[in-house]
């Protein structure tokens, strides 16, 4: 008897149990370093980035790349929800130059599911790291790293793109990860083993920045839009979640808490559209983030106000969004899913990033809203200013933005 076609949930539960397997998922317990021990380690490691550099500065003219050369392609996207949407023309892009390459995409379990719906992607591996979380252990870093770099060096892949440059372990990651051909950045020094080495990125948007070291090295990216693939059936879906009236989607979380504008700023917003619009208001939260939805559903009439907070599935919160006559919310994985969707938009950015750089790329309406002050750019994830730069944004830009993006007016 033949097996039945096997469901995305399947591949999904399939990946958790071999990632668990390979260690990847066991959970982290090590207590964050000290300040100190962290400039120790900074310290010991300087040497290393003098000779990686030195190595680099000798290596000579790189080799192109010839995609009839290329048979198996690695695409390491350790990263946020966000993250790896923004990677998905950068995916399409090497599937074009080299279509007869199977492409694997590493990505982390949370991510899994936007590597798996991209009709570029052949194959997905998982791995999580610990040192995108603030205040990793030094040496867990490196055993982790070091680990997973063994991992993909025993597929011997031909080329293996990683295009983070945020933590020197990266370019670490990916100068030992063995393959015959590694396109990249250099950080700190640790991309010492990288053959194709991309000019440091600066200026743009983080998906122009990425497509920049692609192109650097004859692999064209045209279009620079993500993507997430919803079927007519999850869409269906998505809307029958929400009603059958027309809906505004609000999502007031975010994965960084300083990201957050105040949930009662929203709940006035939302009442206020709710007033001049008719609309209803589906409002959304992550796991754990179910209280910042209270203030809001406590402001709207009972008839107005769909409550989808939590237990949503990745693929359910795109069906909402895509049904969704506009999207609300925080720089955050939600807003990056809205944009892929082709949800319209009006997305708050508060100081911790550029909405030059980071904010969600769409064909669809979209409004930002921030505010400059003096500490902007921070890339922190704590506040000692009370979050000013949130506290900026009046709530009557945000209704006005939205009001102007449901009228299509400028």
């Amino acid at each position: 008897m033949t097996a039945g076609p096997v469901t995305l949930g399947e591949r999904l539960r399939a990946l958790g149990r071999a990632a668990a397997r390979a260690g990847d998922l066991a959970p982290h317990r090590r207590p964050a370093p000290r300040r100190w021990r962290k400039a120790v380690l900074d310290l010991g490691l300087a040497p290393a980035s003098v000779v990686g550099r030195a190595a680099l500065a000798l290596a000579g003219r790189t080799r192109p790349l010839h995609p009839g050369q290329v048979r198996s392609i690695a695409f390491i996207k350790l990263d946020h929800l966000g993250d790896v949407l923004m990677a998905t023309p950068l995916l399409r892009a090497l599937k074009a130059w080299a279509p007869h390459a199977t492409l694997t995409a590493w990505v982390r379990p949370a991510c899994a599911e936007v590597a798996l719906r991209d009709p570029a992607v052949d194959g997905v591996e998982l791995a999580e790291v610990p040192w995108i979380r603030p205040g990793s252990a030094g040496r867990e870093n490196l055993r982790a790293c070091l680990g997973l770099a063994r991992r993909i060096a025993a597929r011997r892949y031909d080329l293996v793109v990683d295009l983070r440059y945020h933590n020197r372990l990266d370019s670490l990651l990916l100068s030992r990860c063995g393959a015959r051909a590694r396109l990249g950045f250099d950080a700190g020094g640790f991309g010492f083993g990288i053959t194709h080495r991309a000019p440091w990125p600066a200026g743009g948007h983080e998906i122009e920045r990425c497509a920049r070291a692609l192109e650097g090295f004859g692999i064209p990216v045209p279009d620079l839009t993500p993507r997430f693939a919803l079927t007519s059936a999850e869409r269906a879906a998505g809307a029958r979640l929400a009603g059958s009236r027309p809906f505004i989607a609000l999502h007031p979380g975010a994965g960084n808490a300083i990201k957050r504008w105040m949930p009662e700023r929203w709940a006035w917003v939302a009442r206020e559209l709710v007033r001049r619009t008719r609309l209803r208001v589906a409002v959304l939260a992550g796991p754990g983030e179910e209280t910042l939805g209270e203030p809001i559903l406590g402001a709207l009439p009972p008839r107005a106000r769909v409550d989808l907070r939590g237990g949503l599935r990745l693929a359910d919160l795109a069906g909402v969004l895509a049904g969704a006559r506009l999207f609300l919310g925080n720089d955050g994985g939600a807003a990056h899913l809205a944009a892929a969707v082709g949800a319209p938009s009006v997305i708050v950015f508060s100081g911790t990033n550029e909405a030059v750089e980071w904010a969600p790329r769409s064909a669809a309406p979209q409004r930002i809203l921030e505010r400059r002050v003096p500490c902007k750019p921070c890339h922190a994830t704590d506040c000692p200013f009370d979050a000013a730069c949130l506290r900026a944004v009046p709530v009557d830009d945000c209704l006005a933005a939205a009001l102007g993006v449901l009228t299509g007016r400028p």
